[in-house]
């Protein structure tokens, strides 16, 4: 995968988590609060911002947080 390719992914990834955290009416810091991550990096996710920083452990706290499949959150809506 190029870093281009990665980018482009991220953007999707980042794009999901924001409109999955407004369809459920969550502000970043009610999701911040329910994945146990810091409201720095739920903005800093949901800004394109740092994709390297990402790990599979923040992945699966904000999949379970938004109660939505690891998968769908990498996959463009």
């Amino acid at each position: 995968m190029t870093n281009l390719e990665m980018v482009s992914q991220y953007a999707v990834f980042s794009d999901n988590i924001k409109a999955y955290r407004k369809e459920r009416g969550f502000t970043q810091e009610v999701l911040a609060e329910k994945s146990e991550l810091s409201i720095s990096y739920i903005k800093q996710i949901e800004s394109c911002k740092e994709y390297k920083n990402l790990t599979l452990t923040s992945i699966l706290k904000l999949s379970k947080a938004l109660e939505v499949p690891v998968n769908q959150l990498f996959h463009k809506r």
